[in-house]
């Protein structure tokens, strides 16, 4: 019985650890949103250009998928089937994100559900 409590203490240990990085790299994404003027083309909570929101963009697409966003941009506009006014992919060119941003923006685009 002791040893099934343990467990269970320790199961959620790691998740409230889990849960807190999450939530740092969340919040490091949103920063990371706002330092590169997302907004300008992108709207969230309807903050920002509405045309393209990204509300709920976490419940339709793969963690993969969001990633791809940012690190192979023509890719993935390749895929939409109305192509936008604006390249997200030529003013991707010009940005140059860490590793560590494009994991911070992909788990804030991914808690967008």
């Amino acid at each position: 019985m002791r040893s099934l409590f343990v467990t269970l203490v320790g199961v959620a240990l790691a998740t409230s650890v889990v849960a807190a990085q999450d939530a740092a790299k969340i919040a490091a994404g949103q920063k990371v949103y706002a330092a590169q003027k997302c907004s300008t083309c992108h709207a969230i909570k309807g903050a920002g250009m509405k045309t393209h929101p990204l509300d709920g963009v976490g419940a339709k697409l793969s963690e993969a998928d969001v990633r791809k966003w940012f690190t192979n941009t023509a890719e993935m506009e390749g895929k939409l089937a109305k192509k936008p006014n604006m390249s997200m992919a030529g003013w991707m060119k010009s940005k140059k994100l860490s590793d560590a941003d494009v994991d911070a923006l992909t788990a804030y685009m991914m808690s967008l559900k």
